[in-house]
């Protein structure tokens, strides 16, 4: 039976422990290896109000145009090594809009409801660094998964699963931390 849980930095680890700290995590690193082991990625994005119907998500040079069931259209996302303001839209966003517009007319016009951004974890070597921590041990780390960590979370979950509570490394070496390191 799943139940919810309070989280504290300050008490003791308890059980089983997983470091999925994003970029505080891989600053950690950083540090600690005197060289960067991690960075972070802007991104910024929009929901624009479109009722799409039961069309296909399109992918084309680096930009998201994904339909969404309750009428909005997601529109993703850019990637900025270098920023000022790391949750703060632009203009980099409206041209994302713009080359979505160019891409599939029909969203011309189209309300802009949100405009986000954030800040996405990115290890040095693209892939998410996943095993055992490397300065924490007997602990783990899920960390630095950039683009492809949400689109892979439910089979991350299930390696770092198998690995933490069963015992079985079935990571992959170019997903070991060792590759970012």
């Amino acid at each position: 039976r799943a139940a919810g849980a309070e989280i504290s930095a300050d008490g003791p680890d308890r059980g089983a422990v997983i470091h999925a700290t994003g970029m505080s995590g891989l600053d950690e690193l950083n540090r600690a290896f005197g060289r960067v082991v991690g960075s972070a990625v802007k991104g910024q994005a929009a929901l624009l109000h479109h009722a799409a119907g039961p069309a296909p998500q399109l992918f084309v040079d680096g930009l998201h145009i994904i339909p969404h069931d309750d009428g909005t259209v997601a529109i993703g996302s850019t990637s900025e090594r270098a920023f000022d303001d790391p949750t703060g839209t632009d203009a980099a966003l409206d041209a994302l809009i713009e080359r979505a517009t160019s891409a599939m007319p029909v969203l011309h016009g189209a309300e802009v409801i949100e405009r986000w951004a954030g800040l996405r974890p990115r290890s040095k070597s693209r892939a998410p660094m996943l095993g055992a921590h490397p300065l924490h041990d007997g602990q783990f780390i899920a960390n630095g998964g950039f683009k492809i960590g949400f689109g892979m979370a439910p089979k991350i979950a299930e390696v770092m699963a198998d690995l933490v509570l069963e015992g079985r490394d079935a990571i992959p070496e170019g997903f070991r931390p060792a590759a970012s390191l």
